[in-house]
């Protein structure tokens, strides 16, 4: 199965996992739930997806590279303590408690979750004088004597023996006891995820026409060649920031995430046919409607496929900047409705949000949509200024969505209804911050730019796209 494939199914066994009876009992117990075992390629994703699911489900999460660990990190430290048996005292030798284990309660401190997700990358890989500790962490959930707390969910995850000579097999009676499932790489997954989480536009773009570069591995004489979905978003973190410096994108800089000389050559080639919008991609002229189409006549079709990624990027970016009001919206309004029942509800919530504010929970968006809401619980009359607040985020919220239109306009008048088009408006329906805003705020204006998504597309866009378009 693919990544998506995968993170459900794991997402479904931490739910079931955690439902509780009337009595607040687990309703499985714990030695039925079976950790995940998920073993896939390096760098697709693995530790990404179990950090995800952990925050769409709201608990804890802590994940752990276990061939960092030795045996007396992972199981504790021996130490001599004196105990008495029928009426003698004798010298036992216990352990300190494990690092990991540890960590999981330091986890529930900080982090205050008593649920959550307890991770460990590489599990198939452990040193002979580890793995016999291993096999009783899948099997009794315990790093020697010491218990994971429940409430947390044991998950593990190991690279095929093609990738990682240190894998050594699981044996039967272990693999009887976890869940294994196995992820292939998969460019459809792998873009819907490249659409929500920010990875270069030129990136998306050149991946959709060179799919097969998503990841390769290649041995020869002259050594080992290849490129993971890592590499690709660790390439697009690192360009980002080159571009926001004003630093030359090299071939030379790209080889050192991607790895496979090919897939590097041709992907410079591609960026360099990306950075001619450069001056529409920066700038806002396109957005505020003060410019029309530009003129493709004569270009081929990577030319015209990049100009469509870069609108659907700025598409994008709308929505998210959108979307992140009306959270902040529905966040104060809950607060305020709960806050009629109980005024102490506002300096509680006040003072997490500002911990938040200052801290990382929020990303630049979220940090300006709800900055000012501080201002709304501190106000003398906290509902008054809701309801401006109220107003305020759906004025902007319209406005942006104004901008989107705009945009599909310039597109349209720019790339026809052709294939690239298309393109653009598939990647803006598998956008999570776009569905969000066209859900709370109505897409009447922009509804027409979305008739022909079918057209050529996958399945699950166009079943995402016959359900909007229905509503």
């Amino acid at each position: 199965m693919n990544i998506i494939e995968a993170k459900n199914e794991i997402k479904s066994a931490v739910k079931i996992y955690l439902e509780k009876d009337e009595n607040g009992d687990y309703i499985i117990p714990e030695e039925r739930q079976r950790p995940v075992f998920l073993i896939g390629a390096p760098g697709i994703g693995k530790t990404a997806i179990m950090s995800k699911i952990a925050d769409e489900l709201g608990i804890g999460f802590i994940g752990y590279t276990i061939t960092h660990h030795t045996r007396q990190s992972a199981i504790g430290l021996p130490y001599i303590c004196q105990k008495e048996y029928g009426g003698k005292t004798y010298s036992v030798t216990e352990y300190t408690m494990s690092e990991i284990v540890a960590s999981v309660y330091d986890a529930i401190e900080k982090q205050g979750k008593q649920e959550g997700i307890l991770f460990i990358d590489e599990i198939n890989c452990v040193s002979e004088t580890l793995a016999p500790a291993m096999l009783e962490l899948l099997q009794r959930k315990r790093f020697g004597p010491h218990k994971i707390p429940d409430g947390w969910i044991l998950t593990a995850a190991g690279n095929p023996e093609e990738y990682n000579k240190s894998v050594n097999e699981l044996d039967m009676v272990t693999l009887d006891r976890v869940k294994k499932i196995i992820v292939e790489p998969d460019y459809d997954a792998f873009k819907v995820y490249a659409y929500n989480n920010g990875i270069h536009d030129s990136i998306i773009s050149f991946l959709s026409l060179h799919s097969e570069y998503l990841f390769k591995v290649e041995r020869s004489e002259g050594g080992l060649f290849f490129v993971t979905p890592r590499g690709w978003e660790d390439l697009s973190t690192a360009i980002k920031e080159y571009e926001r410096l004003g630093i030359t994108v090299t071939e030379q800089f790209v080889s050192q995430y991607v790895q496979y000389p090919q897939a590097s050559s041709e992907y410079m080639r591609f960026y360099k046919i990306y950075t001619r919008f450069g001056e529409l991609k920066s700038g806002e002229k396109i957005e505020n409607g003060e410019v029309e189409k530009t003129d493709l006549s004569g270009d081929n079709f990577e030319v015209r496929y990049a100009l469509s990624e870069i609108l659907r990027a700025k598409a994008v970016k709308l929505s998210e900047k959108a979307e992140a009001k009306m959270q902040a919206l529905d966040y104060m309004e809950n607060v305020l409705k709960k806050a009629e029942k109980d005024g102490k509800v506002l300096m509680t919530e006040t003072e997490s949000l500002i911990k938040k504010l200052m801290g990382n929970k929020f990303n630049r968006y979220q940090k300006t949509a709800y900055k000012p809401i501080v201002e709304v619980f501190e106000s003398q009359n906290p509902q008054l200024e809701g309801e401006k607040f109220k107003s305020d985020c759906l004025n902007y919220c319209k406005k942006e969505m104004g901008k989107i239109a705009n945009v599909l306009r310039f597109a349209e008048n720019s790339l026809l209804r052709g294939q690239e088009f298309l393109s653009l408006t598939a990647g803006m329906i598998a956008n999570e911050s776009f569905i969000t805003l066209i859900t709370k705020i109505g897409w009447e204006e922009i509804f027409h730019y979305f008739d022909g998504i079918s057209k050529g597309q996958s399945d699950e866009l166009k079943d995402r796209a016959k359900r909007l378009l229905k509503g």
